[in-house]
């Protein structure tokens, strides 16, 4: 059977991630089975995801679409989910386009680029594994980051004011569509930058409520930084934060 044929019937069968079971039986017919494998894998047919995981390549004579980034980022780490953009992507609060699929994993998994889009892990301790939810994507069911937990991974593990900017823009156009007392919840297992930043956003939004609960989980006696260049100093927050982030809340 050639190649494409194979490449096909596996595709009909078993979708566009398959396992080493489901190979060597497609390829029952050949003596090497394994060496087929990988000659499959050299012609570009199949992409090894992790040990026993196969993605089968983009074929543009086949005429099937691509499988959906968040089960390939599921399918790469066996014990990770979305967060970052992409996960507001999913949520339908991000609009642009993706080179990068950052997930929050349990393991340590390299980083592997398919088909132009890069999957990168972050790994964290088994007690900040949570704030996740399956949804059902492109006929599978995807491990994606709640909203709320998007947003606080954003501000934790991509420190930046352009990030931060993201986040307080979006927690203030699609603001009945975050559960705050659940991003509160959350919180508390982040770090206290992560809570003073948040909260100093929640004080610009006149969520005052809110930004006291937050307060009541700061140290006082320690003092964060947001950024090298922050600018203007919270007392209340004991935060060094950049002016810009006040002039978006005032616009």
């Amino acid at each position: 059977m050639k190649d494409i044929n194979i490449i096909e019937s596996l595709i009909i069968e078993k979708g566009r991630i398959v396992s080493h079971r489901d190979l060597v039986k497609a390829l029952s017919g050949y003596q090497d089975v394994n060496n087929k494998i990988l000659n499959l894998a050299k012609k570009g047919f199949l992409v090894n995801l992790r040990r026993g995981v196969y993605y089968i390549a983009r074929l543009g004579s086949l005429g099937y679409t691509s499988i959906s980034n968040y089960l390939i980022a599921n399918a790469i780490g066996e014990k990770s989910f979305v967060s970052f953009e992409a996960a507001l992507k999913y949520h339908g609060i991000y609009d642009q386009g993706l080179k990068k699929i950052q997930s929050i994993s349990q393991k340590q998994y390299l980083n592997k680029t398919i088909e132009s889009i890069t999957y990168e892990y972050i790994k964290v301790k088994s007690s900040n594994y949570f704030g996740l939810e399956k949804y059902k994507v492109d006929g599978g069911m995807a491990r994606i980051a709640t909203k709320e937990r998007t947003i606080l991974d954003i501000i934790e593990y991509k420190k930046t004011v352009s990030n931060i900017s993201l986040v307080q823009e979006k927690l203030e156009n699609y603001l009945d569509e975050f559960d705050f007392e659940k991003i509160i919840f959350y919180a508390k297992s982040y770090s206290q930058t992560t809570i003073k930043i948040l909260g100093l956003i929640l004080d610009f939004m006149n969520r005052n409520k809110d930004a006291d609960k937050l307060n009541s989980l700061i140290n006082k006696k320690s003092t964060s930084r947001l950024a090298k260049n922050s600018d203007k100093f919270s007392n209340r927050w004991r935060l060094y934060y950049n002016s810009i982030l006040e002039e978006h809340a005032h616009n």
